[in-house]
C-alpha cells in the first residue's frame, strides 16, 4: 500500500500548482495530468497545466478547453517565478522534461514526483514511486479514493484513458487483477470506454497507415527471427507526412509475430535517434535500455542515443543481438 500522506502534508500550505508530464505526452501523461488537476481543484487549489510538447490530437478529447499549453521559455518565466509546487507524473527523469526540466531545476521549485517507471533520477522532495502498477493513472486513482475524491467524468475517462493505453487495451504483462478492478470501479462511475477507445485508436491520418506499410514491408530480422527492428527516418516521415506524434504506438508493430522476442523501433529525430525496445516478456530488455542511457520498464523500454541514424542502428543492433547468445 502506497502512503500517501507525505503529499498530502507536503501540498498542504500550498496553493498555485504547476501540473507537467514527459516530452511527446502520451495517454497515461495526459490522462494522469487531468485527473489530478481536476481533484487539486477541488481542495481548492490553483492549477496550471504545461508540457514540453503539444498534446497530440487523439488526446485533445481529455482537454476540451485546451488548458494544457506548451512550455516557452521567455514568455513563461514569471509564470514559473509564481508557482509553491510542481507536481511531474508519469515520468522520473529531468532530461525528459526538457527545457522545461533545465528551468525547473534552476529555481529549485518545490516538487512531488508520481511515476510507474523504474526510477533513472532523482526528482523531487516526495516521490512516490511504483513500477509494479499498470500506470500512472492507476496510482493516480489510488491517491483520488485516498483523498476521498467526488469522482467526476473528466476524472473517469482520464484515468480510463490512462489505463487502456499504457496496458495496450489490457493485452500486456503489466495489467494485474488491480488494473481491472480499477477499470471495472472507472466503468461503474460511468466511464464512457467506447468514446474513448474510438479516440484512441479509431482517430488517426491516412498517413499512418502509409508509413505503416512501409514499416512493415521493410522489417529487418536476425537471431532466427526473434529480433526484428524497423527505422522510421526523418526522410520517410516527410514523405508520408506524418507528424511525429503519429508514431507514438508503432513500437508495438510487430511484436505479436511468431516466435519474436525483441522488436526495436528506430525514429531519427534533430537531436539524435530515438529508439523504442519492446519485449514479449522473456527476455527483459530495460537493462539494454540503460546501456544506452535510457530506461524504462523491464519488457518495454526507450533510449534517446545522440548518434546518427545508422550508427546508433547498427550499435543497438549489435549490442541486442548479445541476448541471443
Amino acid at each position: 500500500m502506497i502512503n500517501w500522506e507525505p503529499v498530502n502534508t507536503f501540498i498542504a500550505d500550498k496553493q498555485r500548482f504547476l501540473l507537467a508530464t514527459h516530452l511527446n505526452p502520451d495517454g497515461d501523461g495526459l490522462g494522469s495530468q487531468v485527473a489530478l488537476a481536476a481533484c487539486l481543484r477541488q481542495m481548492g487549489k490553483t492549477v496550471i497545466l504545461k508540457n514540453p510538447n503539444p498534446t497530440p490530437v487523439i488526446f485533445q478529447f481529455l482537454d476540451p478547453a485546451r488548458e494544457i499549453t506548451c512550455f516557452e521559455k521567455n514568455k513563461d518565466a514569471a509564470l514559473l517565478d509564481s508557482i509553491d509546487v510542481v507536481i511531474v507524473v508519469d515520468i522520473s527523469d529531468w532530461e525528459r522534461l526538457g527545457e522545461m526540466g533545465q528551468e525547473l531545476r534552476q529555481r529549485q521549485i518545490p516538487l512531488v514526483c508520481i511515476d510507474h517507471h523504474i526510477p533513472t533520477d532523482i526528482m523531487g522532495e516526495v516521490q512516490i514511486i511504483d513500477s509494479g502498477a499498470s500506470s500512472t493513472g492507476e496510482l493516480i486513482y489510488d491517491y483520488l479514493v485516498y483523498c476521498g475524491t467526488q469522482f467526476n467524468q473528466t476524472m473517469i475517462d482520464a484515468l480510463y484513458t490512462c489505463i487502456l493505453t499504457d496496458t495496450g487495451s489490457f493485452r500486456f504483462s503489466n495489467t494485474t487483477a488491480k488494473t481491472h478492478t480499477i477499470a471495472a470501479d472507472l466503468l461503474s462511475r460511468g466511464a464512457k470506454n467506447q468514446q474513448v477507445y474510438s479516440q484512441v485508436y479509431e482517430n488517426y491520418s491516412k498517413n499512418r497507415y502509409y508509413l505503416m506499410g512501409h514499416l512493415l514491408v521493410n522489417m529487418q530480422f536476425a537471431c532466427n527471427d526473434r529480433l526484428v527492428w524497423y527505422v522510421v527516418s526523418k526522410a520517410l516521415r516527410a514523405t508520408t507526412g506524418v507528424e511525429l506524434w503519429e508514431i507514438e504506438g508503432m513500437s508495438e508493430l510487430t511484436r505479436n509475430i511468431r516466435n519474436i522476442e525483441i522488436s526495436i523501433m528506430f525514429t531519427e529525430m534533430d537531436n539524435g535517434t530515438k529508439v523504442s525496445f519492446r519485449s514479449r516478456g522473456n527476455i527483459p530488455i530495460n537493462d539494454l535500455a540503460n546501456k544506452f542511457n535510457g530506461g524504462g520498464h523491464k519488457f518495454a523500454s526507450g533510449a534517446m542515443v545522440n548518434l546518427d541514424l545508422q550508427t546508433t542502428i547498427d550499435t543497438v543492433i549489435a549490442e541486442s543481438q548479445k541476448l541471443f547468445i
